[in-house]
């Protein structure tokens, strides 16, 4: 059973150490901070609407919180657990026999990498597109959106946010509590200024309008329109990442996803119906020179230039925030892999710097990889998209195999760790919500690689398979040539104590884990 509390993770020679400084609240706001949900389903309008109109929007958003708070709840009970950095790959790594462990972790530990350097990716594009939305109406249409001027917006917010992860640490905390009141006071002000302002469509339109322009029937069409409910809730892992950082991880980062995911569906559900409610003209709005149809919504709805110009410097301002807590969640577990060894030069990224107390170099590995990858944006508007659409399902990916492990193995395998005094644990209702959320993320993920509309063309196809099919080629490289070096979690020196049962790790005099098998042959 995990320490409730934690004093700062034990660094070594040469290296400085996490500071336990993050509280509940803070945790919640930068989950929140990253979901920002609300805006997420304010840019995919003209995704959805085809896909299944505002049934899909609506009902298909409803249902995406429900599954969501399912995998949270599933996770955040092996958070209570086991609270360390690396959370999913780790939560495998536990729950897996010694035969699978390893494998099984390191892959589901790099795949929840790919999630997360995707995901700075999208959120920096989204403020950088914001920005360039805002330049149109404050210039009257005689400002005209180019890519490259989109991508050095995108480098100037990622290097922005790069810096504050650095040099920023010890304001993290009050940073995303801001981030938190920011985004709710948006979308309070934004609601009620297009509810002001706007011609409102019927109730039927909100409630039982059904349309489908894909072409494929139209129960397929409605789960295709899911992709875009399900990416506004993504990321809510943050909150596991940063376990090391908080002074009561057990108690803390279950409690956290699952508010984070509350506030977002909540959140989303009034900015929903608003944006149904006001969106009188869809085809204009879908249309808009902006590229992003809230702005035009807010524009059509206020008619000032002014107000819409601020408002949506505000939505990017969300996103700033946003890109810096996927920055900082994204380096806590590259380091952790590092510290697994689970990545090439493993020794070199595994380091605190002394004195800031945060993993600079991970930190600057996702700078490059962002850096470098976010130069699709010049490409192809196709392969761009492929990437992006690829965060949604390496996410949803690595939060299941952890569920799919436990099913496997039974949820009579948590009793060895579980207590009464285990600050987070499902009961009877654990089945339930366990396959609630492996049901969910296998079905749509598999549904998520198929083409929006038909006839498929060479414009319209989906090539997120193509950007799975690459990274299962490079990891799988990867493994073949370096495998070996790959440790797993020591979760004894992680968390302060020793645990230990006949699937659990314990400390060898090496200070590596080893399993029952492993223990087996040192009794020898």
């Amino acid at each position: 059973m995990a320490s409730l509390r934690r004093s700062s993770t034990t660094g070594t020679a040469g290296n400085g150490r996490l500071q336990p400084r993050l509280s509940r609240l803070t945790m919640v706001a930068l989950t929140f901070a990253i979901l920002n949900t609300w805006i997420a389903l304010a840019g995919s309008i003209g995704l959805v609407l085809p896909s299944g109109g505002s049934v899909a929007f609506l009902y298909g958003f409803i249902f995406c919180v429900l599954c969501n708070l399912a995998l949270a709840a599933s996770l955040g009970e092996l958070a209570a657990i086991w609270p360390t950095a690396g959370g999913q790959y780790h939560f495998v790594y536990a729950l897996c026999t010694d035969k699978w462990k390893k494998s099984m972790s390191f892959w589901v530990g790099w795949t929840n990498i790919a999630g997360w350097l995707t995901l700075v990716t999208t959120e920096g594009f989204f403020c950088a597109q914001f920005i360039q939305a805002a330049a149109v109406i404050a210039s009257n249409g005689t400002y005209q959106i180019k890519q490259w001027a989109t991508y050095l917006i995108f480098l100037a917010v990622l290097t922005f946010t790069t810096g504050a992860n650095i040099w920023g640490n010890r304001i993290l905390g009050r940073w995303n509590d801001a981030a938190l009141y920011w985004s709710v006071l948006s979308v309070i002000v934004i609601s009620i200024v297009l509810l002001a302002t706007s011609d409102k469509n019927d109730a039927h339109f909100v409630f039982a309008d059904f349309q489908n322009e894909t072409n494929w029937p139209d129960g397929l069409a409605w789960i295709l329109g899911l992709l875009q409910s399900a990416l506004s809730l993504i990321g809510f892992d943050a909150a596991l990442h940063m376990t090391e950082e908080m002074p009561s991880p057990a108690i803390d980062a279950p409690r956290a996803i699952l508010y984070a995911v509350g506030v977002g569906g909540v959140t989303g559900v009034v900015f929903v119906l608003v944006i149904l409610f006001c969106i009188t003209d869809p085809e204009t709005v879908l249309g808009t020179a902006t590229k992003m149809p809230i702005t035009e919504l807010i524009f059509r709805a206020t008619g000032n230039r002014a107000a819409a110009t601020i408002l949506t410097l505000a939505l990017a301002i969300c996103f700033v925030n946003g890109t810096n807590g996927c920055v900082t969640s994204t380096s806590r577990l590259l380091y952790a892999m590092a510290r697994d060894k689970g990545v090439v030069y493993h020794d070199f990224f595994a380091h605190i710097t002394p004195g800031l107390d945060v993993p600079v170099r991970t930190i600057m590995l996702t700078f490059v990889f962002n850096a470098l990858f976010g130069l699709l944006y010049l490409g192809p508007s196709v392969a761009f998209g492929a990437y992006i659409s690829s965060c949604t399902i390496f996410l949803n990916v690595s939060y299941v195999f952890p569920i799919v492990a436990l099913l496997i193995r039974g949820r009579g395998v948590l009793k060895e760790w579980q207590s009464k005094q285990t600050p987070f644990a499902l009961g009877k209702s654990g089945w339930v919500l366990n396959w609630v959320a492996a049901i969910f993320v296998i079905v749509t993920s598999v549904f998520f690689t198929f083409p929006p509309t038909l006839p498929a063309s060479s414009t319209n196809m989906n090539y997120v398979t193509a950007v799975i099919g690459i990274f299962l080629i490079l990891i799988g490289t990867y493994w073949i040539l370096y495998g070996k070096t790959f440790e797993g979690p020591k979760f004894d020196l992680i968390m302060g104590h020793q645990y230990a049962d006949e699937n659990a790790p314990v400390a060898s005099k090496e200070g590596s884990s080893t399993g029952p098998d492993e223990k087996a042959k040192q009794s020898e």
